[in-house]
């Protein structure tokens, strides 16, 4: 009895350590601390009538929802989400068929432009990988510029077309980055809306090890990749050029989000939970696959001594 009863312990103990396993997120899926359900999937409302926005898709959006918030001139907020012309109504991180991964860029168009934008979002994206962006591969993480209008999709081809006059050795047909109209835009559940904000540790842990930055340097060089990346603009003495045409003083990293560590993280909390509940999942398998055996062993010498026992009363006069 007390046998089964320490079997049946380490069945229930087994049955916990699977259920947890199943609920810890992946790296890229959801963050148990920040998840409360309480997230708007309708339309982003622009925060003022003055303000306009365009939309991209350049895989991971918390990458890319960080790399306008912090490094692009004019921007206001960066929403990430879901859109495609094709994806289903009210779309979430868990269904989101025929949609992109997305950011809604708001800006205003006094400090910035569609353009320089647009300028922003190609050195954000490997232009030849048309099976997604970095470590992540399937249709929502594949990149696309959209545009609203008739004016911003000329905007847009001029910009593709300056991007590949740079990079003469390009071959057109091999970037595939599609310039599509603008559809719908979803906005994404609470928890990946800043995500670099509020877990950088988990967020940079996924970053270097998804090889954005590496791969965009190799594309675009360290020098173009630099100057697009800071915070100073030195590159573009810090101005910006506007909508009007004006060279302005550029502002930029709205939300004062401290730079980047540089450093390469160790393995974030979930990764290290993770960890521990597989070790003790296979201990657990271990101490039961070895007892088992045991148990049955015992069951045979018990009945043999039984059998003695009975012959050995048999046998008397």
């Amino acid at each position: 009895m007390l046998f089964d009863s320490y079997i049946m312990s380490l069945q229930r103990v087994l049955a916990v350590v699977i259920l947890l396993a199943a609920t810890i997120p992946t790296i890229h899926g959801e963050d148990l601390r920040n998840n409360n359900n309480n997230y708007d999937n309708g339309n982003y409302a622009l925060t003022s009538s003055t303000h306009k926005s365009l939309l991209i898709a350049a895989g991971c959006f918390w990458c890319a929802e960080q790399a306008y918030e912090q490094y692009a001139p004019g921007v206001i907020e960066v929403v990430s989400g879901y859109a495609g012309s094709d994806g289903i109504e009210s779309p979430t991180y868990r269904n989101h068929p025929g949609h992109y991964e997305v950011i809604l860029i708001e800006y205003d168009p006094n400090s910035t432009s569609y353009e320089l934008l647009l300028q922003y979002a190609w050195r954000n994206l490997d232009p030849f990988d048309q099976y997604g962006q970095f470590c992540d591969r399937g249709f929502s993480y594949q990149s696309a510029l959209f545009y609203a209008n008739e004016e911003e999709k000329l905007i847009a081809e001029q910009v593709r077309s300056e991007v590949l006059d740079l990079h003469p050795d390009w071959d057109n047909e091999s970037v595939v980055v599609p310039l599509l109209e603008r559809p719908f835009f979803w906005r994404a559940e609470g928890y990946h809306q800043d995500y670099y904000i509020k877990n950088p540790w988990n967020y940079e842990y996924y970053k270097e090890r998804c090889g954005r930055t590496k791969r965009l340097k190799e594309v675009w060089g360290e020098e173009q990749y630099n100057c697009y990346h800071d915070l100073e603009l030195t590159c573009f003495n810090k101005t910006a050029v506007n909508e009007d045409g004006v060279s302005i003083e550029a502002v930029v990293n709205v939300k004062n989000a401290p730079e980047e560590s540089g450093k390469v993280r160790g393995a974030p909390v979930w990764g290290i939970i993770v960890a521990v509940v597989f070790a003790v999942g296979v201990l657990c398998l271990l101490v039961v696959g070895f007892m088992t055996p045991c148990k049955k062993k015992l069951s045979i010498e018990e009945g043999k001594d039984e059998y003695v026992v009975e012959k050995e009363a048999a046998d008397l006069p």
